[in-house]
């Protein structure tokens, strides 16, 4: 955050490194690369690939949930009028 010129109020400022969607889509990436590894985990355990396939479920429907919940913000703030 940096104070206007005025300096009563504050604005945001965009995180270093890329704009809020790219750094979001990395961390996305992140999570579905650490379910793989941890999915890979879970079937050499005994080989069963049903563990596979829940750890994954689970990814998934974190990371649905999650993009489901940044749209809705994304489509809320647009129609407040906020720009972001």
């Amino acid at each position: 955050m940096t104070a206007t010129p005025a300096g009563d109020t504050l604005r945001p400022t965009p995180p270093p490194g890329g704009s809020p969607s790219q750094i979001i889509r990395w961390v996305a990436l992140a999570i579905v690369a650490w379910g793989i590894f941890h999915a890979i985990g879970a079937w050499r355990f005994n080989h069963n690939p049903l563990r596979a396939v829940v750890v994954l479920v689970c990814v998934g429907m974190f990371l649905g949930f999650w993009m489901t919940m940044l749209a809705v913000r994304k489509r809320r703030l647009k129609q407040e009028g906020t720009p972001r």
